[in-house]
């Protein structure tokens, strides 16, 4: 009986023992956290309120720089790329389309904790990264109800992501997370490179007939560029975004954005007159990819639930329970142990007449 104590107990021991490991050391740093071979795709309807042609301006032709009222599809492609410990160096791909043909694109490398998803600094010397702060793809597993710093990777500064309150996206509640960036001028240099840097002089007087520019900055731009054939320009982003957010996962369900690029003509103190917008666009998540988010941040949840509490919790309770029969066996095996023997009774002989003495 001694042996099946010890044996109940060393079982029920090292059960409570992974219970305790699951839930509070292998799902937070093994499982809950960004797998090396994430690479999702999300797809979001657009409606570009206003299109800018940089070659149309330069030609003078306004009624082609400008363009409202366009469907467009907006991609968002992330993706590992390699794995260093706990730090991931992932690479964010955007896309926005216009009748089937690519309008710009962005990839932009970052190097994420994989478990907070913040941009990290520590990670391998041969990666090459952008220097970010704060969330870039996605919130954590596990996102709480607080506010986050996330990236702004047009204008590589940060912005506060304040928690609203739980709404419902694709039938699974979700945290509503909202983000205002005010006109900040526009620093990544893939946006930059086919915008123009200069405004033709001979331009300012039709933007001034079309609206676009008062007959006070016209005249201001007269004494700050006399006589130059080009005006700089200067570009500027502003957004008012909500994000809607599966708790468990953090993964991004749908989102509310309303982003500008603004255009604009840079004075030499600093100052930028906004002229007209590049691209001021609305998008959403399309009815396909909000199920597929539905669906992974489903999946990702119960896989969370099933290692980090159901099996703790189903294990730490038979641990508990062969533990306490340990115990009951070994103290049942000591008394039975300990019994005295009881004394031997006389042999009973029958007697010479057949009766017993």
């Amino acid at each position: 009986m001694r042996k099946a104590a010890i044996s109940s107990g060393a079982i029920g021991l090292v059960l409570l023992v992974a219970a305790a490991l699951l839930a509070w050391l292998i799902t937070p740093t093994y499982i809950a956290r960004l797998p090396g071979s994430y690479d999702k795709s999300r797809t979001y309807d657009a409606t570009i309120r206003t299109l800018f042609n940089p070659s149309a301006l330069t030609s003078g032709n306004l009624a082609e720089a400008i363009k409202t009222g366009v469907p467009a599809t907006i991609t968002e492609h992330v993706k590992v790329l390699q794995t260093s410990g706990n730090t991931a160096q992932v690479q964010d791909t955007r896309s926005v389309t216009v009748a089937g043909s690519l309008l710009g694109q962005t990839v932009s490398p970052y190097a994420l904790d994989r478990q907070t998803l913040e941009a990290t600094a520590s990670h391998p010397d041969s990666w090459s990264v952008i220097p970010a702060q704060g969330l870039t793809v996605s919130w954590p597993l596990g996102a709480k109800q607080q506010n986050y710093t996330g990236w702004v990777f047009q204008t590589y500064t940060t912005t506060t992501l304040k928690y609203v309150g739980q709404v419902q996206q694709g039938g699974i509640n979700t945290y509503e997370y909202q983000a205002t960036v005010p006109p900040t001028p526009i620093k990544n240099p893939q946006l930059l490179a086919n915008l123009p840097k200069s405004l033709p002089a001979s331009l300012v007087p039709r933007l001034s007939a079309a609206g676009l520019l008062s007959a006070a900055q016209v005249a201001g731009l007269a004494k700050a560029f006399p006589g130059v054939a080009s005006i700089p320009l200067k570009y500027t982003y502003q957004a008012a975004n909500t994000y809607y957010v599966a708790p468990g996962t953090g993964l991004v369900v749908n989102v509310s954005n309303n982003e500008t690029e603004m255009g604009g003509i840079a004075l030499p103190g600093g100052k930028i007159i906004p002229v007209l917008p590049v691209l001021a666009y609305t998008y959403h998540a399309s009815p396909a990819s909000l199920s597929a988010a539905v669906n992974d941040a489903n999946s990702g949840s119960a896989a969370i639930t099933t290692w980090g509490v159901s099996v703790p919790i189903t294990a730490a309770a038979l641990g508990f329970v062969l533990l306490v029969l340990g115990v009951f066996l070994w103290v049942r095996g000591g008394r039975s142990k300990g019994r005295p023997d009881e004394p031997a009774r006389p042999a009973r002989h029958p007697s010479p007449a057949g009766g017993v003495r």
